[in-house]
């Protein structure tokens, strides 16, 4: 790739905080042609300086290369667990405020006209909650606030459970005007500046746009991200994206593919009486109760993954070598060994389990998330880039 196309890589990261290792080669030459074409512009060495001196044509760049495919009610135990906090902890908090929930990117609308649709599936009223959507995108944006979408915008039957919420024609779906009225769309980049007094969020989707920013991009966009939410509310993120929120104040959430976090003022250990009810399944029995025959009948990944959630790492990895002994053909062993391993500082031996893990179950998404930033972060770039190409696959089959 020559020294033009590097210079419009540059230019991405600068203005959006796009990784110029996050696009690939034809990506970018695909998207840089037609636009070449669209200005008339024969050298790549002018459409960088049309770049550098017109903002409207960066714009129009930037349409071609972040529209992403999406659909509603992409990973749906997110939209689980957002329904169980209304009913769990919002709820019966008495808070009189207006849940207020962001979507960004929400990209042509699918997720926030979902996080919608949800609500008005909980007891909540439509009085009771708004929800905000926003990208830089202003094509994707005119999309969503349309409202019209196909078959495409649909992967597990959800039409079937929401189809009340559609306006169905031949193959054209149109929101209902009552979802409508509940999103606001907006042009917003995470990356700008934002007014220290801004309302916050109570819950905040930002789901696959972490892993596309360089690292700086991606410091700024968290801390926005924390500034944005309120205490107790939560952060959804995207399954690759697990591992790179390490502010303290967030709590991952143990509810299974939801890939959510619970912002708490207090330390890990001492959970604050919003966070502790969704907490609440991993909580030991009290010493006084007398265990049942199933609660002693426990394997030694069940006590592994005790030890672990403990902090009690030694015994934790033990527990899983012992169990490890006794099926060694089990991919979920290995993962939890290499997040322990991870835990204990030792990158080597993580690395060893996820490949073990992958070896004995291919498609197993969540050895390929620990593998891919595991890479990344011992700078392999590309063998990282690959694993995350791997996920998104997985993903857009899965639904």
């Amino acid at each position: 790739m020559n020294q033009d196309y590097q210079g419009i890589k540059k230019l991405l990261a600068q203005k959006i905080g796009l990784g110029p290792d996050k696009i690939g080669q034809r990506q970018l030459v695909r998207a840089v042609n037609i636009r070449q074409q669209a200005c008339g512009l024969k050298k790549i060495s002018d459409y960088l300086k049309r770049l550098q001196s017109s903002a409207y044509e960066f714009q129009e760049l930037v349409e071609e290369i972040v529209i992403g495919e999406t659909w509603f009610f992409r990973h749906r135990e997110a939209f689980s667990l957002l329904h169980h906090y209304v009913k769990t902890q919002w709820l019966p908090s008495g808070s009189q405020e207006t849940l207020r929930i962001l979507s960004v990117p929400c990209s042509t609308g699918q997720e926030p006209y979902s996080i919608a649709m949800t609500l008005l599936n909980s007891p909540l009223t439509s009085r009771q909650f708004m929800v905000e959507g926003m990208d830089i995108s202003q094509e994707a944006l005119t999309i969503a606030k349309k409202g019209v979408y196909g078959k495409n915008s649909f992967r597990s039957h959800d039409q079937v459970d929401y189809r009340h919420f559609f306006e169905v024609e031949e193959n054209r779906y149109q929101v209902s005007p009552s979802i409508r009225r509940q999103v606001k769309f907006s042009a917003k980049n995470l990356l700008s500046a934002w007014p220290p007094n801004y309302p916050p969020y109570h819950v905040i989707f930002c789901r696959h746009l972490l892993i596309y920013l360089d690292e700086a991009s991606r410091d700024r966009v968290l801390k926005t991200l924390d500034n944005l939410l309120s205490e107790g509310g939560l952060l959804f993120v995207g399954a690759v994206e697990t591992t790179l929120v390490k502010s303290p104040h967030f709590h991952f959430m143990p509810y299974p593919s939801a890939f959510a976090y619970q912002k708490v003022a207090l330390p890990v250990g001492k959970v604050t009486s919003r966070s502790t009810q969704i907490h609440q399944p991993l909580r030991r029995s009290p010493p006084n109760k007398k265990p049942s025959k199933q609660q002693i009948q426990v394997s030694p990944l069940e006590i592994a993954q005790k030890f672990a959630n403990q902090g009690k790492l030694e015994e934790a990895a033990q527990s899983c070598q012992t169990y490890l002994q006794q099926n060694p053909i089990d991919a979920e062993g290995y993962v939890l060994l290499g997040e322990i391993s991870q835990a204990q500082d030792n990158p080597e031996e993580a690395q060893r389990c996820f490949q073990k893990a992958l070896y004995l179950q291919p498609n197993y998404r969540k050895a390929l998330v620990h593998l891919a930033l595991l890479r990344e972060s011992k700078g392999d770039k590309q063998g990282a880039a690959i694993l995350k190409n791997r996920i998104q696959r997985l993903e857009n089959l899965q639904g």
